[in-house]
């Protein structure tokens, strides 16, 4: 039930729709933050980046908000098996990189903004914590009405990114892990993408030859995808996602 208000929300999210009960509000420069404005900034290795948000109802009557958070590209550092973390806080609670959708909503009188909000973390506080070298990372957050999806608002935080959005779509795939691995008879592949497209998922075994293939749909951001390796023998295959501009592989041991 979570996974699929999720993919609803972040659908109603993804076509840009907005009404008038949302205003955000970029807390460190005052500016107000349209629908689908993108943000630029940079991190430090190893160490937390955080970009506050408020969030005001223009509306004539009282409201309740949650937020989705959407990792779409996360920076990986290959040489210590390092990758950066997005999480948030929300509406009195904190999260961690696990959790995308706030489970508290927060409610708000008319005009009333989440600063004026008695307590803790009512604001949105957006935080990256880099991996052990500086990279490109990419996540989306959308604030919504509880009672009317409809009523969203959808805006992105860029990191260390000098290239413009499409410039490093070519890039498609990133964050690739497996799990269990080694397997038995089952195993799942984890991989972030940065826009919904058509993949294919192939083994290799270790000569190279395919033994197993299948088409999937990959959504923008995470992506799980089970795999059946019950009728694999126990060795070293390589597990590759496919898609019309790149592909990631990975090692897979079947016990």
């Amino acid at each position: 039930m979570k996974k699929s208000l999720f993919i609803l929300i972040s659908l109603f999210c993804l076509k840009g729709l907005s009404q008038n009960s949302i205003l955000v509000t970029n807390m460190a420069t005052s500016a107000t933050v349209a629908a689908n404005t993108i943000i630029e900034s940079n991190t430090t290795p190893n160490t937390i980046t955080s970009i506050d948000f408020d969030l005001t109802n223009t509306s004539a009557s009282t409201k309740s908000y949650h937020v989705v958070r959407r990792d779409i590209m996360l920076n990986v550092v290959a040489a210590t098996s390092t990758t950066a973390d997005a999480h948030f806080c929300f509406g009195s609670q904190c999260y961690g990189a696990e959790v995308d959708t706030s489970l508290m909503a927060l409610t708000l009188n008319s005009g009333q903004s989440a600063s004026q909000v008695i307590g803790s973390y009512n604001i949105l506080t957006t935080d990256l914590a880099e991996a052990t070298a500086v990279g490109y990372s990419y996540v989306k957050y959308c604030f919504y009405n509880v009672a009317n999806h409809n009523d969203s608002l959808e805006f992105s935080i860029k990191y260390n990114g000098p290239l413009g959005v499409n410039e490093v779509s070519a890039n498609v795939l990133s964050s690739f892990e497996l799990f269990p691995n080694p397997a038995t008879d089952a195993t799942v592949i984890k991989v972030n993408s940065q826009k919904a497209t058509n993949a294919k998922v192939v083994i290799y075994n270790a000569l190279g030859a395919v033994v197993s293939e299948k088409n999937v749909n990959m959504a923008e951001g995470k992506n799980k995808i089970d795999l059946n390796v019950d009728g694999l023998s126990s060795g070293v295959y390589f597990a590759q996602i496919k898609t019309a501009n790149n592909s990631v592989t990975k090692k897979l041991i079947i016990k």
